[in-house]
């Protein structure tokens, strides 16, 4: 203790990190969190309206519970307080829930990744040769091959073959992945050092990790927007455009490679190193994404009978592909599950170990697309579900990107006034997907809408009526940068009911075929780029997610590039994720026959069956 009125406080932060403050007693804790320069999500000014400042006291003395902390209990658990309303009355330990960060966009870069021994795909070893002689004359390839003990290797090596031999006195290092001599180079200093990078390549985003190859230290991070984003937002439309021309194709192929290239780019001036010392590139994505990368359009799968072109792992040299790092290196393809289900998934149950977990357990990836896997005892069931691009904010009348000047969370009062936070922050532009997520719900707690999505026009003084119908005002005109209102329209709320309904009647449907009960669910894993930003509460008040207690969700972060780390630096793992994509089942939701029945009671708030959501519609009626 420091003083009477002063503690210490010792602080587990969301990234691992500890650090300790101390704090006055007079003050509530998020005072005293601001005041050490610790930033903490705080929609509401410490009203405790928003319940976004948790904290789980591990230990300590702390000032009683009050009325709005009794609410969100219900909600958020026993053992969290919000630290608006919570003062610190003896030396404790906490640990943060959400900590917040000023960025200017948000592409979802960081992943699980645990990894049990180092075996990359591609490895260096030095070799000493012994020199010819009159006596042996043996070929300078044949030499190398015998001494590395193998006949396979890549014909440009020939080229520098003999002079690299030479510059060190026959002494080399041997860059081989499998069987293959990719590249012999003289045994000079750290010329062996070798890297590779993986990559997530999403509808809309595309995350790069480069590695050293030898040692497994991630060395830099980047991310970019897909280029193939202006030839159409969603994968279907990208099928219909490749599909017009040879042309057309080759350009949406050359988008997608010319943004791995300078993220490639960004990522070796990052790490300072040169990109002829990259020679593995592995790459996770859905299946369009990764017919496109390999030049086929993906058409027939978008079709009935759904055949994609591939589903096993795929290696193509680097310089097929017009890949920039060593022209002698390799891309290679996380195994698909089917059309629908691709790679992407593939890493995140790598990523999640979902294929071990010794219970029930689901995983659900929230972006452009959602899957959904389940898994019930020895059974793995996959499907893909039409969520659309609402969720992301692209079809919603004021949504945009998860960029700067975007709104990414909200809540609303019981006036109808809204709190909100803006990426990057200053006046909003635009209203992105979780913050569209959250408006939505709290509009349903506030009665602002109903169980069927309607906006009630005599709800609140925030719903007015235009051209179009119907709106809810989240930001004024005189608030916004735009100078116009940032709002939420009637056919806004109907966009995100389809998304969302589509969602849980997928995972509702998985469910039911495996023969077990959402309650019994002991752990879902989400996994995405929309799903880290997720507000668990909010999407249960939507009907998104399943009414389940909150410590049962995991997020992952980015388990695709998760997942292709993991496939890059260890062979285990990559036989591993071959053998998760024959274990996967795949269901086609179109022949399941109550499917759609399922869909249409799914798209009411939180949904037309109240028992599926007793617990929800319970903690709703507490925050009124």
């Amino acid at each position: 203790m420091a003083g009477s009125g002063f503690h210490r406080v010792k602080i587990h932060l969301t990234d691992g990190e500890e650090l300790e403050i101390e704090v006055d007693e007079s003050l509530s804790l998020l005072e005293n969190l601001l005041r050490n320069g610790v930033l903490i999500d705080n929609l509401c000014g410490g009203r405790g309206l928003c319940g976004k400042c948790v904290v789980k006291i591990i230990s300590g003395k702390t000032s009683p519970m009050t009325d709005q902390e009794k609410r969100w209990r219900k909600i958020l658990g026993s053992d969290i307080r919000l630290s608006c309303q919570v003062r610190i009355l003896s030396d404790a330990e906490i640990e943060l829930k959400g900590v917040s960060r000023a960025i200017e966009g948000k592409i979802l870069t960081w992943g699980l990744q645990e990894i049990t021994e180092l075996k990359p795909l591609t490895r260096s070893k030095k070799i000493r040769l012994r020199k010819p002689t009159l006596q042996d004359q043996k070929g300078d390839l044949e030499r190398l091959l015998e001494a590395a003990g193998t006949r396979h290797y890549d014909p440009l090596i020939i080229s520098e073959l003999s002079r690299s031999m030479r510059k060190s006195d026959f002494e080399v290092y041997v860059i081989q992945r499998g069987e293959e001599i990719l590249d012999v180079i003289s045994a000079e200093g750290n010329a062996g050092r070798l890297f590779g990078v993986a990559v997530d390549i999403g509808t809309t985003t595309i995350v790069g990790y480069l590695y050293d190859l030898e040692t497994g230290k991630n060395l830099a991070i980047e991310s970019a927007y897909n280029g193939q984003i202006k030839f159409g937002e969603d994968v279907i439309s990208r099928v219909d455009y490749a599909r017009k021309s040879a042309e057309n194709l080759r350009s949406l192929q050359g988008a997608v490679v010319n943004t791995i290239n300078e993220i490639i780019e960004k990522l070796s001036e990052k790490a300072r190193i040169e990109k002829h010392r990259i020679y593995d590139v592995v790459c996770a994505g859905n299946t369009t994404m990764l017919s496109l990368l390999l030049g086929n359009d993906c058409y027939y799968g978008s079709h009935a009978p759904y055949p994609p072109p591939f589903t096993s792992s795929v290696e193509v040299k680097a310089r097929d592909l017009g890949i920039k790092i060593n022209q002698r290196g390799y891309v290679k393809t996380v195994p698909s599950i089917s059309a629908y289900v691709g790679g992407d998934i593939i890493a995140d149950i790598l990523a999640s170990k979902l294929h071990k977990y010794p219970g029930k357990a689901a995983l659900i990836d929230l972006g452009t697309n959602g899957e959904i896997v389940i898994k019930a005892d020895d059974l793995l069931l996959s499907t893909s579900c039409a969520a659309g691009p609402a969720l992301e904010g692209y079809g919603v009348k004021d949504g945009m990107r998860a960029v700067k000047g975007a709104i990414e969370t909200v809540v609303i009062d019981e006036f109808g006034k809204s709190y909100y936070k803006v990426i990057g922050g200053g006046r909003p532009r635009g209203i992105c997907g979780s913050g569209i997520i959250e408006a939505i719900a709290w509009m349903r707690i506030r009665g602002i809408i109903d169980g069927s999505g309607k906006l009630i026009e005599e709800s609140s003084e925030k719903v007015v009526r235009g051209p179009e119908g119907l709106r809810f005002v989240i930001a004024s005109a005189k608030e916004s940068a735009t100078g116009r209102d940032i709002a939420i329209t009637q056919q806004d709320i109907r966009k995100i009911q389809l998304a969302k309904a589509a969602i849980y009647a997928a995972l509702l449907t998985l469910s039911r075929i495996s023969r077990i009960r959402l309650e019994e669910l002991e752990k879902i894993f989400v996994a995405g780029a929309f799903g880290n930003y997720l507000d668990i509460f909010a999407s249960q008040v939507l009907g998104m997610l399943p009414d389940i207690p909150r410590e049962k969700f995991s997020f992952i972060g980015n388990g695709s590039v998760a997942g292709a780390s993991l496939i890059l630096l260890s062979r285990d793992a990559a036989e591993e994720a071959q053998r998760i994509s024959k274990e996967v089942r795949s269901i086609e939701l179109n022949t399941i026959k109550d499917f759609q029945e399922e869909f249409i009671k799914a798209t009411h708030i939180p949904h037309m069956d109240k028992e599926l959501f007793k617990n929800t519609l319970k903690a709703i009626e507490s925050l009124r």
